[in-house]
């Protein structure tokens, strides 16, 4: 049985970018996907897709929005763009289309909100189960349930966090998957790397590492992923 390999490795991408986060799809066991070979480039002076070492973050955002639509990328992903108060996030929510939720160290409970074109288009807790809303058994006003507009998501989770039963549930807050259709959020800065992924050809894609130190690019490695 053949895996395909772009939607494998977009898989890889979204885990390797937090140590507790899993893909709107939770990984479940299988055939083992056919063998694929990886070639990096690294990009320590110049620039590479027009992006610049030495680049401020907020230029860098820029760029890889002009890219969105030409290399069909669908999010950027931010690495350790993680909090443990949600008060502070009431207007970067609704920037970003992947969020987890979850104690430290992470749960099998933990909880996973998807979202595409400002709605809520998914919800799965880290174990892989399928939730039409979070938690089971709340209402309207204290769940957030597939179909929510995402500006409704800091007051429902607001009120959640309030509820001692999943209070701990709001100890690790990571906002993964930027929302290029959004605007730049200045705390991406402080990560240290963004990366993205898109097709480059048949079972072929790129996966672009943007590495920031101080808030300005410090390398930039591609990597190359093809079948054998």
């Amino acid at each position: 049985m053949k895996v395909n390999l772009i939607g494998f490795l977009l898989l890889l991408l979204t885990l390797a970018g937090c140590q507790f986060e899993s893909p709107e799809n939770p990984l479940t066991t299988g055939p083992e996907p056919e063998p694929y070979k990886i070639v990096r480039d690294s990009i320590l002076t110049g620039m590479y897709l027009d992006i610049a070492i030495n680049e401020d973050a907020a230029s860098v955002y820029a760029k890889i929005q002009a890219l969105q639509t030409a290399k069909d990328i669908a999010g950027l992903h931010v690495v350790s763009n993680i909090f443990s108060d949600l008060r502070i996030l009431e207007k970067r929510l609704p920037l970003y289309q992947y969020i987890l939720l979850d104690e430290k160290p992470g749960t099998g409970s933990g909880v996973q909100i998807t979202t595409e074109a400002q709605v809520v288009k998914a919800i799965y807790l880290n174990d892989g189960k399928k939730l039409s809303q979070w938690p089971e058994k709340g209402n309207a006003s204290s769940s957030v349930r597939i179909g929510d507009s995402v500006a409704s998501l800091y007051q429902k989770l607001s009120k959640i966090s309030t509820i001692s039963t999943y209070r701990n549930k709001f100890q690790w807050i990571s906002l993964l998957t930027k929302n290029l259709a959004t605007g730049y959020d200045a705390g991406m800065s402080q990560s240290p790397q963004w990366y993205f992924g898109y097709s480059t050809g048949t079972d072929q894609m790129d996966q672009i590492q943007v590495h920031f130190q101080g808030g300005k690019v410090s390398k930039i490695y591609v990597d190359h992923y093809s079948r054998y």
